[in-house]
């Protein structure tokens, strides 16, 4: 019935407004890291909304550019000139979408974060611009951050940005999209009794092993998104925009454009998900899409359960995967069932010609796109290992007081950065993540022969670190220091050394992050020991004696008596944030 008022609001809107099948127009997608594009060949299944926004409009009229950067505040992607160079593509007709929030709040990175009274401030600039263009502004409000709690509504200690929006939509009489409410209810309403569902199917909660760009499984539970999550936003907002249409506060020309603007939605398809055994476990949940949408069937089979195969509506065996993916949704309502050892037949259901079919080809997960290493790069290629995933040589800084050296021995890659000896020195570089993740971690490696410390401030993206370095008690012996709890996002970002002392710093070698594919800029990620596909230049400093020191963790985080050896990883000391 809901559907049904839904089609009748939306067809007494046209009754009254023109609206032209040939109108084409493009949808500019402005945001941040739940927003932004991420490459499928490296970071697959993370997926951000406006990634995945054309599969909802028809290709024929709309144009999606995803403007989004991950990092970036409604203050820092207007500080960065960002909405400025967007400007020149921003035409008569066309729609800007808008969504900030995250970042904003975040009073930790100075860079990004924005005073609650200054937000509505920098969102107005947006829905200038669009209007001064002949465009129509559209404010998503952030979606939910987290499945059990909505930190972006009133309340103490909450980040209104939701409720701005809101205002800022009706003052302007432009669209609003309340992303934040349909996801949060979505979470904790729909979903209330399968939490585990929304931390591991749709956001970025991912078990070791799942998928291949992967391999140590993440713990991004309340952050970031799976493709399935990224998609299930983009049925919200164009379910937003439909009801929208009603909206009393829109003006003529809102009203005019996002009439256009919905006549283009492409119609979706009821995708039914069930199994033939009630002790299932957890599994993919019923959704809405498009003809041609990706699809992903999983499931986590209960205890004591076997699961065999995932079946179609006509009862043929698609996959024996418990994960397929890389498939398309046909142009039809379909069902699909997780076929489980001992439970009952599979029952084919009535299902109409798939008029897209030849072009929605099933296919296994191991067809879903794998890393590339075609590029030359001009930086050392040091090989990772399980722990420290993204080895980095420190050679040849893009920025620096100083010099790169190789007159000690022990060093690996192409040499070692060497600082001036004085207060504020610093060795810069340009690195590059391809994901998101909120809880990496970097080891420096380092030497110096000394007495006293040799101290340096180390800026990752936004935020400042200081790291102490000990002496190593040569300059040929290398020894490291580790910092936790790094926030990365899926852009290029700053990795900057500073000394604090008048010795300036030690001399660095490397630098590894736990994550994949963080990179020096221009050059390309590095492979894990065990992948036979590309030879490596350099090998990482195998393991080494520890040395008895205090707070010294291992790979784990777990505390290590004197004298023990360290398994995975060189000896050095970890330092928190």
């Amino acid at each position: 019935m809901k559907r049904l008022v839904k089609f009748l609001i939306a067809a007494a809107v046209f009754a009254g407004v023109a609206v032209s099948d040939s109108t084409s127009f493009t949808i500019h997608v402005i945001g941040d890291s739940t927003v932004c594009n991420y490459d499928h060949n490296k970071a697959y299944p993370q997926t951000g909304w406006g990634q995945v926004l054309n599969y909802f409009f028809d290709g024929a009229r709309v144009k999606i550019n995803n403007a989004a950067i991950g990092g970036r505040s409604s203050k820092k992607f207007i500080v960065e000139g960002r909405l400025q160079a967007l400007e020149p593509s921003i035409q008569k007709g066309d729609f800007v979408f808008v969504q900030f929030g995250h970042n904003d709040r975040d009073y930790t990175k100075e860079d990004r974060y924005t005073p609650i009274e200054d937000f509505p401030k920098y969102m107005q600039q947006y829905i200038d611009v669009a209007l001064k263009h002949g465009a129509t502004p559209v404010l998503v409000s952030p979606m939910n951050m987290n499945g059990s709690r909505n930190i972006f509504s009133t309340g103490a200690n909450n980040y209104d940005a939701r409720g701005i929006m809101e205002q800022l939509a009706k003052s302007n009489k432009i669209p609003f999209v309340d992303l934040n409410m349909k996801s949060y209810n979505t979470y904790n309403v729909t979903y209330k009794n399968i939490p585990d569902y929304v931390t591991t199917y749709l956001y970025l909660k991912l078990d070791a092993g799942l998928y291949p760009h992967f391999p140590n499984g993440s713990t991004d539970g309340n952050t970031h998104f799976q493709i399935m999550g990224s998609l299930g936003h983009c049925g919200m907002i164009v379910e937003e925009l439909q009801e929208e249409l009603s909206a009393s506060y829109l003006s003529a020309e809102s009203k005019t454009a996002l009439t256009t603007l919905v006549s283009a939605i492409k119609p979706r398809f009821k995708v039914t998900v069930k199994a033939n055994i009630a002790t299932k476990g957890l599994i993919t949940q019923n959704q809405l899409f498009p003809a041609g949408t990706p699809m992903t069937l999983r499931v986590t089979p209960a205890n004591g359960e076997t699961f065999e195969y995932w079946a179609d509506d006509k009862c043929n065996k698609i996959s024996t995967n418990k994960l397929y993916y890389g498939f398309n949704t046909p142009g039809r309502d379909v069902t699909y069932t997780a076929m489980f050892k001992g439970g009952s037949a599979c029952v084919a259901t009535a299902s109409g010609d798939d008029p897209v079919s030849s072009e929605m080809q099933g296919s296994s997960s191991s067809s879903v796109p794998g890393s590339s290493s075609d590029i030359e790069s001009p930086y050392a290629e040091l090989e990772g290992t399980s722990v420290w995933r993204s080895p980095i040589d420190m050679a040849d800084p893009d920025d620096v007081t100083g010099s790169t050296d190789k007159d000690h021995a022990g060093y690996v890659g192409n040499g070692f950065v060497n600082v001036y000896n004085e207060v504020g020195s610093y060795a810069a570089y340009k690195l590059v993540s391809d994901r998101s993740a909120t809880d990496a971690r970097m080891m420096v490696r380092y030497a110096f022969s000394g007495s006293s410390d040799r101290n340096m401030k180390v800026k990752i993206d936004a935020k400042e670190y200081e790291i102490k370095f000990p002496s190593t008690g040569s300059w040929d012996t290398w020894d490291t220091a580790y910092v936790e709890g790094i926030w990365l996002d899926a852009c290029e970002f700053d990795l900057i050394f500073t000394s604090l002392t008048s010795d300036g710093g030690p001399n660095i070698d490397m630098v590894a992050f736990t994550n994949d594919n963080v990179y020096r800029l221009g050059g390309k990620p590095a492979k894990v020991k065990g992948d036979t596909s590309t030879t490596r230049i350099v090998r990482m400093p195998a393991e080494q004696k520890h040395r008895a020191a205090t707070g010294t963790f291992n790979a784990k985080g777990q505390s290590v008596p004197a004298g023990q050896k360290l398994k995975g990883l060189p000896r050095g000391r970890y330092f928190n944030r």
